[in-house]
């Protein structure tokens, strides 16, 4: 198992434990008197037979408080997502941390900073860098370019999954759409493991008929899933960040009701991103700190449900350039998702708001993952760490601690050292060819390709995904839902990828 990164301090609370208690009674109060919009038949009969009333004209659900919190204390506050290493499976709940593989539409050229669709090629050397990351925990492989050149849309998730699992050991991500959850449920059960899928909600108050339907198949098979409350305030949801914690709060009891219902026990976390809207532009600030305030406050409230978290501060920015807009805005949002509790959280790779991915941020990201880890690791107090008997032993000057035996065993472990970013002296640095950090992560992922080597598929592993791919390619074939024309590009496409 993959140990993650230790809080050893208390997390980060913005708001008193009697206002957390105003936006749960709140949460209540909606869900009993406004509800919820379920766009999913089979889900609407289980909410009746269970205590709620149910208009099945307007598919509005109305969930009493008493099941409401029942629901809540039923989620198990830890879960195991597997991986096909076994020493990569992840504990998530507690006081442990992890990092997730970042999410990027398209590839991003970074000379010209314009983006395009990324190749299956690139795709398996996204996954190879990630499996090789110190700090990259959870390896993100559906959402890590989500259009990918020469693929059908309805196969793209089938095959970036099927890239992860074959150049990457580690846990997986997965999501849903138009049935795809089917044979990714075939690629996990063949493979021994789970996935952490995360399922969409419909800001204000709603859910999807193909996102409920996939809560049925992951629960029923045992996969444990990841709501994910996302609200542009101002537009999908109110403006003051007390206001949208209610309806978050509704939310997320909501999918602890359907959950618990579908399968009492099932485990479940949360990922949100309650984040302003820029109402002279239309668009979601994701980078805003009033995103980081959201945050502290949802993984509060997650701690009085005892839900895991996946936060999502910080792990995009806005700026169009792996830049210094880039490297405050990601680096800033993450440190305080982390200092406030949260135990997954998606970072390494993605930026533009969700529009861009590239391998080399990734690198860049895994110091600064490496570096907030280091702090939640803290510091040891103890007769070791204190060194009295030494500092007595040394006294005032011309006394020094460079050749001490306590100095050679404590200072890398005191310490944190990136991988690329340049701590040269200067005269170094321009000798060695005036090389800054992206340079850097550039030389070190070209390294990686080189020399780093997953571990493989068995021979069985290898042909069973290839025959769920296959059977998946027939599938949407048959319902017309790839034309001859995608079906030529794409088996040429995957010929090419080898």
């Amino acid at each position: 198992m993959l140990t993650g990164f230790t809080r050893k301090f208390k997390p980060l609370k913005i708001i008193s434990k009697e206002e957390i208690e105003s936006i749960h009674r709140g949460g209540l109060y909606v869900l009993e008197k406004s509800g919820m919009r379920i766009e999913h038949d089979r889900a609407l009969k289980l909410f009746a037979e269970n205590g709620c009333r149910v208009d099945f004209d307007e598919k509005r659900v109305r969930i009493p408080a008493w099941l409401a919190e029942e629901c809540v204390r039923q989620v198990p506050s830890s879960f195991v997502v597997s991986a096909r290493d076994g020493e990569s499976d992840l504990m998530i709940g507690g006081d442990t941390f992890y990092f997730m593989q970042g999410m990027g539409m398209r590839y991003v050229d970074l000379d010209t900073w314009e983006t395009r669709q990324a190749t299956i090629r690139e795709h398996k050397e996204a996954m190879i860098v990630a499996d090789a990351l110190d700090n990259c925990h959870l390896a993100d492989a559906v959402f890590a370019y989500t259009e990918l050149a020469g693929v059908p849309p309805v196969m793209t998730f089938l095959e970036t999954l099927a890239s992860g699992l074959r150049y990457s050991g580690k846990a997986q991500q997965y999501g849903y759409q138009k049935d795809c959850e089917i044979f990714a449920i075939k690629m996990a059960k063949a493979l021994g493991i789970n996935l952490n899928p995360e399922l969409d909600t419909a800001s204000p108050l709603s859910l999807y008929g193909g996102s409920v339907e996939a809560a049925f198949r992951y629960v029923e098979a045992d996969i444990p899933i990841q709501p994910c409350v996302g609200v542009a305030m101002g537009g999908e949801g109110p403006m003051t960040t007390s206001s949208v914690m209610v309806m978050a709060s509704a939310t997320i009891m909501g999918w602890a009701v359907l959950t618990q219902l579908i399968k009492p026990g099932a485990p479940i976390s949360i990922q949100f991103g309650l984040k302003p809207m820029d109402m002279q532009r239309g668009n979601p600030l994701f980078a805003s700190v009033v995103n980081s305030l959201t945050t502290v406050m949802m993984n509060q409230l997650l701690r009085k449900y005892q839900i895991p978290s996946c936060t999502s501060a910080g792990f995009t920015s806005l700026s169009k350039k792996i830049d210094y807009q880039c490297g405050y805005e990601k680096a800033m949002g993450t440190l305080i998702s982390a200092l406030s509790g949260g135990h997954l959280h998606i970072f390494q790779g993605g930026s533009t708001a969700e529009l861009m991915y590239n391998p080399v941020l990734s690198i860049l990201d895994d110091d600064i993952a490496g570096w907030i880890g280091r702090f939640l690791q803290g510091v040891d107090v103890n007769d070791e760490t204190l060194a009295i008997d030494l500092i007595n032993q040394v006294g005032p000057i011309p006394g020094h601690f460079l050749g001490t035996a306590h100095t050679r065993e404590w200072w890398k472990k005191e310490n944190f050292f990136p991988k690329v970013a340049d701590q040269e002296a200067y005269p170094v640095w321009v000798k060695s060819g005036k090389k800054d950090a992206l340079d850097l992560a550039k030389d070190r992922m070209q390294e990686i390709l080189a020399s780093h080597t997953p571990k493989p598929l068995t021979s069985d592993q290898e042909q069973a995904i290839e025959d769920i791919l296959q059977e998946a390619r027939e599938y949407y074939r048959e319902r017309e839902m790839i034309s001859d024309e995608e079906w030529s590009v794409y088996m040429n496409a995957l010929e090419v990828a080898g």
